[in-house]
């Protein structure tokens, strides 16, 4: 599922999303997993569940008087919507019943994958599925890399995307999209290495640990610190100054997080590593790009932003309590747009201003539980691990930041591609670890 909607344009479109909520359902009845079983999850659980319950509420047929009373503006757009009036009839909340609809199943898809990875990895398949991640990851940036076209318009430098004015990236059809997967991956990345320098144990004769590093030449590890490089790489050449943002925050936050554990010789491998990164960095990537995005922004500043988010809190003031529906942003904003519409606003270029917009009160109430009880269940596990897997623990939180910092700009959590991999990011920084609760297996 993480390899098809990476691939399929971040799962963009219906045709490829449509088989992400149908393999949902089958990994839903395969892996069978059960939410709220374990008392420490409960409340996090009990929180995504009663979200995706408040989605269907938005769904559901209100009579008039109802629906004035909780949601007063609702009617009004419909009727500035469809250019007639709404009919004295059942109508649910959401101005937007089919977009809220096929929101649910992904944001369902997403929850079962959450749901599923988190089982799997208390059976140890943690390190399994963050090397899947690591070399998709490989695959993605060097397509990012060697399949740019002349045409900046182009997806896969070949084939023109729906949307006017699009810039795709890779196999995503937004370079800010695609900077939103790699921030995630590349955490998840770097903790499977440093989890693999963990699990090794130093010896103080210089034979024996040359003869180490040789072994360690073939290893997955080496190869996924290949594809951490790599992907970065592809970061840099997308000019994505909103990722690289996210990706200096997601770093530093990690560091701050796991700081305890870092050892001396742990300190050394990373500066060796960021060292090593750098040259490689410095010797391969394109700056001139990001130079100019720079320059850019410190000529216009934050550009259209502001006004998007200015209009976006015209919808926010007025669908307060119920929003305007989820995934509804794009027909409301047809009508709350005043600014110039040479382009059309069809996102806010904010997480949580767009949530705030499709959800009010209704949702991110459920979403402000979820993560106060995400970060009270991280750290009871950070606690317990002593084993180096707490590495890949690390890692998962990494990438939720970074998302969460670059969530200020974007809404890159919209690609279902980005929401399965912060699902799996989420899974991995708060499942309960496995039995044997080490790396014993992981390739050295």
């Amino acid at each position: 599922m993480i390899a098809w909607s990476t691939f399929a344009v971040g799962g963009v479109y219906v045709w490829a999303s449509a088989p992400l909520i149908v393999a949902a359902v089958a990994l839903g009845a395969t892996a069978r997993p059960r939410p709220g079983v374990s008392r420490e999850t409960r409340l996090l659980d009990g929180a995504l569940l009663v979200g995706l319950a408040l989605v269907a509420v938005q769904l559901v047929p209100l009579p008039e008087a109802v629906r004035s009373a909780v949601s007063p503006n609702a009617d009004p757009v419909r009727e500035a919507l469809q250019l007639v009036p709404v009919a004295a009839a059942w109508r649910p909340l959401s101005v937007s019943a089919g977009a809220t609809a096929y929101s649910m199943a992904l944001i369902g898809t997403a929850f079962v994958v959450f749901w599923a990875a988190r089982q799997a990895c208390g059976r140890g398949a943690t390190r399994s599925l963050v090397k899947a991640v690591a070399f998709i990851g490989l695959a993605a940036a060097l397509v990012a890399i060697l399949m740019r076209s002349d045409d900046p318009r182009l997806l896969y430098g070949l084939w023109s995307p729906q949307a006017e004015g699009a810039r795709p990236f890779g196999p995503f059809v937004n370079r800010n999209h695609y900077a939103a997967w790699v921030v995630m991956a590349f955490p998840l990345t770097a903790g499977y290495v440093a989890a693999a320098a963990g699990a090794h144990r130093p010896s103080r004769r210089l034979a024996s640990e040359l003869a180490a590093l040789l072994r360690g030449l073939g290893s997955s590890a080496l190869w996924a610190g290949v594809a951490g490089a790599v992907m970065i790489l592809s970061l840099l050449t997308s000019a994505s100054r909103s990722g690289l943002m996210a990706f200096g925050a997601s770093m530093a936050c990690g560091v701050l997080i796991g700081r305890r554990r870092l050892t001396r010789r742990a300190r050394f491998i990373g500066f060796v590593g960021f060292a090593m990164l750098t040259v490689f960095l410095v010797a391969y990537a394109d700056f001139q790009p990001l130079l100019l995005r720079v320059d850019e922004t410190l000529t216009v500043g934050a550009g259209d932003r502001p006004a998007i988010w200015r209009e976006t809190m015209s919808i926010v003031e007025d669908f307060w309590l119920a929003g305007a529906g989820l995934g509804g942003f794009q027909s409301v904003m047809l009508v709350y747009q005043q600014a110039d519409r040479t382009f059309f606003f069809n996102q806010a270029h904010n997480q949580y201003l767009h949530l705030l917009a499709e959800g009010g009160l209704l949702l991110a109430i459920p979403a402000l539980v979820a993560i106060a009880a995400f970060v009270r269940l991280f750290r009871a596990r950070m606690r317990r691990d002593d084993s180096s897997s707490l590495w890949l623990r690390v890692g998962g939180a990494a990438a939720l930041i970074a998302i969460a910092v670059q969530g200020i700009w974007e809404t890159g959590l919209r690609m279902p591609a980005n929401g399965l991999l912060f699902a799996l990011a989420a899974a991995i920084a708060v499942h309960r670890p496995a039995e044997d609760g080490g790396l014993s297996e992981l390739d050295e």
